[in-house]
């Protein structure tokens, strides 16, 4: 990882945090390192103000698709549920993922500046806190556990008092969260739902990023049916979560900055993309008699992209394939993966049985080729063996699915959470509050969509 990095700007919200419950035989701490009464963030006395900076500042002039970010607020959960993740530092000094990747990523946020930053301690509500005593709380561990971090209530808070132009904010959670009564269960993506939505930001994105590390204390169940904790735990690894929220464009900015960098699994939720750019490409591994269909393409101009595929014959016997070669470096590693690309890629056309019928990214070949494949990562081969006869509208577009893994990652009930695996109890509920939100009136919009025109020969 490197030691800076760029954030680019655009609006910005507060977020959803990853609570865990209330805890009525959660231990306080009373070691002689814990930090100083804290005083919350909402609550800050007004001579200290200017110092304790908790609301975002109003949004510099900047143009809305260049600078950096103006803030950049980290929250950390540190109830009790996630003393497994940050536990005291022992006599072999010995350390968690968690507290490696934690402060890592603090570090680096630190290091920049490209932007203001300011960090908080979650517990039942936000507390400010420095760089210096947050990251001290991850490598040396948390000295006074919350008892009660509601996620609802925290995500309201954070989304209506954090809310601010060219402001992202990143919460770092295990997201277990356990209503009051399990007759809510069934609940908790409304609830999500009704808390972001309550301030209705018409541009809210959330990235999901999860993690997973070894955990070394007491495991609180979410479901208290079987057991109220697991001593000792555990046996298998704990999921963490990094949640980006705000204004769509902050957060796509954010997550190429940064998050691309935190290797793990991801998911975007109301983020949009610019179309990437891409061309059709009639010297790499095309088959049949076609050539580009626009009225400039016999120039060739250098870096030139092309969209139409004039075809002179086509049949069953005489196939015609092409090849669509497409820029996806600005996407996130989700939208590049080449298995995500060959379940969503879709091909919609008119009086044609065009089919994509391969799918693959670039490889060594195609990189040092001095053809025009060389300026793309990923390339699409379509198949046509019918052709209308006049020209046709193609649209090839990437759907933006749920990735597998939040069903993967989801447990109906953790209070076997060592024979379960890597799983966090309601985590697909979560996430369905989340895209009840950012989803639109027309559904879910595709990630992309490329424009093509499939026509006969003059």
């Amino acid at each position: 990882m490197t030691s800076s990095f760029r954030l680019f700007p655009a609006l910005a919200l507060g977020l959803l945090l990853a609570g865990c419950y209330s805890r009525s035989d959660m231990k306080g701490e009373t070691s002689a390192a814990a930090p100083p009464a804290e005083t919350p963030a909402a609550e800050v006395p007004k001579e200290t103000a200017a110092a304790a900076a908790v609301e975002p500042p109003a949004a510099p002039a900047i143009p809305p698709a260049a600078g950096p970010l103006a803030q950049v607020n980290v929250f950390l959960e540190v109830s009790g549920s996630m003393e497994g993740f940050m536990p005291k530092t022992g006599a072999d000094a010995s350390n968690t993922r968690f507290q490696q990747h934690v402060a890592q990523f603090l570090s680096e946020v630190n290091r920049s500046s490209a932007a203001r930053k300011t960090y908080f301690r979650i517990k039942e509500k936000p507390y400010r806190d420095s760089y210096q005593l947050l990251s001290q709380t991850v490598r040396g561990g948390i000295q006074q556990p919350a008892s009660s971090t509601n996620i609802p209530t925290v995500l309201d808070t954070l989304v209506s008092g954090y809310y601010a132009p060219n402001t992202v904010n990143v919460l770092i959670s295990d997201f277990i969260y356990s209503p009051k009564n399990a007759g809510a269960i069934p609940y908790i993506s409304t609830d999500v739902t009704d808390a972001l939505n309550r301030t209705q930001r018409a541009d809210l994105a959330v990235s999901v990023y999860g993690y997973t590390s070894d955990f070394r204390g007491a495991f609180y169940p979410a479901l208290k049916t079987a057991v109220k904790k697991i001593n000792s735990c555990c046996d298998t690894a704990i999921p963490y979560y990094f949640w980006v929220i705000g204004p769509a464009d902050a957060v796509r900015r954010f997550d190429a900055a940064l998050m691309e960098r935190q290797p793990g699994q991801q998911a975007h939720f109301g983020v949009k993309y610019p179309v990437p750019a891409s061309s059709l490409l009639n010297r790499f591994q095309n088959v049949g008699a076609w050539y580009y269909g626009e009225k400039d393409a016999s120039k060739r101009a250098a870096g030139a992209a092309y969209h139409t595929v004039a075809i002179s014959s086509v049949s069953t016997k005489e196939p015609v394939e092409f090849v669509v070669g497409l820029d996806l470096k600005t996407l996130p590693g989700l939208y590049r993966d080449v298995n995500y690309l060959k379940t969503n890629l879709k091909l919609r056309a008119q009086d044609t049985d065009a089919k994509i019928s391969s799918v693959f990214a670039a490889n060594d070949q195609t990189k040092n080729s001095s053809g025009a494949e060389n300026q793309y990562t990923h390339f699409v081969k379509v198949r046509v063996t019918k052709l209308g006869k006049a020209a046709r509208p193609l649209q090839l577009m990437l759907n933006d699915q749920r990735p597998a893994w939040i069903s993967q990652w989801t447990t109906k009930n953790d209070s076997n959470i060592n024979q379960a695996g890597a799983k966090t109890f309601a985590l697909s509920s979560l996430v369905d509050g989340v895209a009840a939100v950012t989803t639109t009136e027309q559904g879910q919009q595709p990630v992309f969509v490329v424009p093509l025109i499939l026509q006969p020969a003059d």
